[in-house]
């Protein structure tokens, strides 16, 4: 008997129990120890009821003082079963959990009570636990970030609204008791990825997702272990986010330092090779100058010019893409351009595709290089034609676009008012692969000997070197649209104002400065303009030439310069020369530039260029014009 009364004590303080008997006759209570410490008593205070309420939480004692009239009313059950706050004697919140009931005996008026006894347990700590699950609760259930919980086995247990946002499931009824797996799809058995995200704790991925409607999206999870003491899997917390936008722009930006990467490679080659073919080009007109028209050369030297020539528009594509080719825009009604370029695409694309022109009214004028506006539709042009071998449609666009501020910055844009050139056909269109190296140079799906990949390259380059934007839209057997975004023009180029020739190039033949750092091209460029009449002073590079030109006798009238020079370059030659012969034209030849004479590839206002390779006509025609009229440097 002694050994349960002691199992009972060590039970009472273990579970923080304390008891109580209120002797009704006598008004005497008893107070066990654990109780007094629960109130914050001494172990030989008196005990009283009154007393006892003066400790009640106030918002709690109304209530419990009808809860102690009925537990003692003569007609009732006697139980006494609350749970109450009281504040102790150091000022502290306690939740407490009474239990007792009262007994009765005979009385003058019937029964009254005679006794009560009782249990009180502190469950302060339950209920602080409980009130962080609920704050717990209503912070995940209503948390913008998506969060699931699911057990070992892979099951949800939980998601919050944000989750089923996501995905667009009606409620939690659809969600909880699936697998995690459903919503973030794994090629791995779940098995096998519950075991990998109990190993690294936390495991975070990011995977193309599908919502309900069949919307995609690109899902970001990340996926946190809850473990036990043994190591054992206890639960998953899992966070979903949608990163699309991110996962675009990040894509964006890996394909525009790839393209940039490749337009330095092509901007170099073609800069190399231009020097070729102006030797190839002017050589052969030089070559073919004094033979007669039934000479038996002139066949092949020909064909050899026009392998040149094709060579050099091979050339320009490289130079485009590359946004090195300079330009002169021109304010272009956009309409026209496409209606002039019909006729071509009608004979590019043949009779078995009909060709829709869907010009858009009071189309806003375009700042273009009208050569590349019309190249680029007769690229896209053979482009759809090649996607459709066995006929159809072939749909050439204009609109009006205004791009408002979100929508730029999610493109790369600038915001305000743009053109758009849309070209659509319903061709075999193309996968996402070939999607992603689409404009790459000499990337092409037509296999050997049919085009150079060039095409849609040269397409790209010029629409970023004209600051539009270029989108594609395609699917296998649904077709593709290019839709093309031109900046409207805000105003219309000011052309510099021509100037009178100097008075000593019509008396005498002119004398020009010629200096080219590439020895062929200077022997040969040297032996054209001797041949064409002019005085040639022929120099390597920008500081020699400097140096002579003020006691070169007659002075000279045409300074000729390759801008991109070892040294001093063709810009800060011009500028030199110019200081000490204001009259004197310049003329400047390049394959490319940097940004000596344009800005971005664009042809600043007033400077006279002639771009590489150039035949002997072209030469001779770019003299005689700057001699004529051109503006200096």
């Amino acid at each position: 008997m002694q050994d349960d009364d002691e199992r009972l004590r060590q039970a009472i303080r273990v579970g923080n129990i304390g008891i109580f008997d209120h002797d009704h006759a006598t008004d005497v209570i008893f107070w066990s120890l654990e109780l007094r410490q629960m109130y914050g008593w001494d172990p030989d205070e008196p005990v009283t009821i009154p007393k006892i309420l003066t400790q009640c939480h106030p918002e709690d004692l109304d209530w419990v003082l009808v809860a102690l009239k009925r537990a003692h009313d003569p007609n009732g059950d006697g139980a006494f079963d609350i749970e109450q706050r009281i504040i102790d004697r150091q000022g502290r919140l306690r939740w407490l959990l009474m239990r007792s009931r009262t007994h009765f005996g005979p009385g003058p008026n019937g029964r009254r009570p005679i006794r009560t006894i009782g249990a009180v347990q502190d469950v302060t700590h339950w209920r602080t636990a409980e009130e962080r699950l609920r704050v717990l609760d209503t912070v995940l259930s209503s948390s913008a970030q998506a969060i699931a919980i699911a057990c070992p086995n892979g099951k949800l247990t939980f998601a919050n609204a944000a989750v089923r946002r996501l995905w667009g499931y009606p409620d939690d009824e659809t969600l909880l008791g699936r697998s995690l797996f459903e919503l973030w799809k794994i090629a791995d058995e779940p098995a096998v990825a519950l075991a990998q995200i109990r190993d690294d704790r936390i495991r975070k991925v990011e995977v193309p997702a599908t919502r309900v409607d069949g919307s995609r999206f690109y899902l970001g999870v990340t996926a946190e272990a809850v473990c036990d003491a043994n190591g054992a899997l206890n639960r998953v917390l899992v966070t979903f986010s949608d990163v699309t936008d991110r996962k675009r722009l990040e894509d964006q930006l890996a394909q525009a330092q790839k393209m940039e990467s490749i337009g330095r490679l092509a901007g170099g080659v073609a800069h190399d090779f231009n020097n070729l073919l102006t030797v190839i080009t002017a050589g052969l007109d030089m070559g073919l100058m004094p033979l007669g028209p039934d000479h038996p050369s002139r066949v092949p030297l020909a064909e050899v010019a026009h392998a040149a020539t094709s060579a050099a528009a091979l050339t320009r594509h490289l130079l485009a893409f590359s946004r090195k080719e300079i330009i002169a825009p021109k304010v272009l009604d956009l309409n026209e351009v496409v209606r002039r370029a019909e006729k071509t695409i009608l004979r590019l694309i043949g009779e078995d595709i009909e060709l829709q022109a869907i010009c858009g009214p009071d189309v806003t004028p375009i700042n273009f290089d009208p050569g590349q506006v019309e190249q680029i539709l007769v690229n896209l042009a053979v482009n759809a034609r090649d996607a459709m071998p066995t006929g159809g449609r072939l749909k050439i666009e204009t609109s009006n676009v205004l791009v408002d501020e979100h929508t730029a910055r999610d493109a790369g844009m600038r915001p305000g008012p743009y053109v758009l050139l849309a070209v659509s056909d319903n061709g075999a269109g193309m996968t996402d692969e070939v999607r992603a190296h689409l404009f790459e140079p000499f990337f092409t799906t037509k296999g050997p000997g049919h085009g150079t990949g060039l095409g849609l390259a040269m397409v790209y380059g010029a629409v970023q070197q004209n600051g539009g934007r270029i989108e594609v839209a395609s699917e296998p057997n649904e077709g593709t649209t290019f839709r093309i975004y031109l900046p409207a023009a805000k105003t219309v180029p000011q052309q510099a104002p021509a100037r009178a020739a100097a008075a000593a190039s019509g008396t005498r033949a002119a004398t020009t400065v010629l200096v080219e750092d590439d020895a062929r091209v200077r022997r040969l460029a040297e032996s054209a303009l001797i041949s064409l009449g002019y005085k040639v002073h022929a120099f390597a590079n920008g500081a020699d030439a400097l140096r002579a030109v003020p006691s070169l006798q007659p002075a000279p009238d045409l300074l000729i310069t390759d801008v991109i020079m070892p040294g001093m370059n063709g810009r800060v030659l011009a500028e030199g020369v110019t200081a000490v012969l204001p009259d004197i034209r310049v003329l400047f030849v390049s394959g490319y530039t940097e940004d000596f004479i344009v800005d971005r590839g664009v042809l600043r206002n007033g400077i006279e260029f002639l771009a590489k390779p150039y035949s002997l006509d072209q030469l001779a025609r770019r003299v005689r014009e700057v001699l004529d009229g051109g503006a200096s440097g």
